[in-house]
């Protein structure tokens, strides 16, 4: 029998991402602007929807989006991917209490054991920039969570006299800059560039011994860093939908029996 469709939201810090899903594949994707019962009533007018999933790093739209599936009342079958269900299925050396990985770091490393290509890595280029490792095993031992592109430039608009009021640029075109903006634009594109490159190699030399057999880049600016990276390690892939295709394969497991 044929699985239906599945519905999934990603609720992050600055914005709400969905897709529509069957067997791995985005039927149908887009933004919500908010979580309210019309906004997700709208997108669940799609034929075949057999269930929802959704992981969110705000805990507070978490019970919102819970409230408005319920004033839906469909009958959809409704499943939340945290960090407490994935350990029980993903082997892990995270050891510090409280010290847990956010929703969306948990979804990513899920469908990267799911894969089972190891070592693997993906790197999640949103408002922070993360990564989740897998060791050789195939079990998840951390990685790392940076201020993104965006919120790097926001922070030097903000907290600088001279630096007010530059626009967010959506490429770099260079390593440096001769003046203000361009050392800006340039210094942030290259440092997360430059970073991600060195902690990619000094991971693979110093804490695995071997190289990554899958490097993932993922996210809403992730496509700019995948280009660059990708010259040093041919083997990295971009997929947009990574995230939210996690989020499915958690549903489909959770859903089984």
């Amino acid at each position: 029998m044929r699985m239906g469709r599945v519905l999934a939201v990603d609720i992050g810090n600055t914005r709400v991402s969905y897709a529509i899903l069957r067997d791995g594949k985005v039927i149908r994707k887009g933004h919500l602007e908010d979580l309210s019962a019309e906004s997700l009533g709208s997108v669940l007018k799609e034929k075949n929807i057999d269930g929802c999933v959704f992981a969110s790093v705000v805990p507070k739209r978490s019970k919102e989006i819970k409230a408005s599936l319920k004033k839906l009342d469909n009958g959809l079958r409704v499943v939340q991917l945290t960090w407490e269900k994935v350990s029980q299925k993903l082997p892990n050396k995270i050891t510090v209490k409280g010290m847990t990985p956010g929703a969306d770091r948990a979804a990513n490393a899920y469908l990267l054991y799911s894969k089972g290509e190891f070592p693997a890595i993906s790197v999640d280029a949103g408002t922070a920039l993360t990564t989740e490792i897998l060791d050789r095993s195939g079990s998840f031992i951390g990685g790392v969570i940076v201020p993104g592109a965006r919120l790097q430039w926001q922070s030097l608009s903000e907290k600088t006299a001279q630096l007010k009021g530059l626009e967010y640029p959506e490429s770099t075109d260079g390593l440096f800059g001769n003046n203000s903006e361009r050392a800006m634009k340039n210094g942030i594109g290259s440092v997360l560039v430059l970073g991600l490159i060195e902690l990619i190699r000094k991971t693979e030399k110093e804490v695995l011994k071997r190289k990554f057999k899958r490097i993932v880049f993922t996210g809403g600016g992730a496509e700019l860093y995948h280009k660059a990276v990708n010259q040093s390690f041919r083997k990295a892939e971009y997929d947009p939908d990574f995230t939210l295709k996690a989020l499915e394969r958690f549903y489909l497991d959770e859903t089984k029996s």
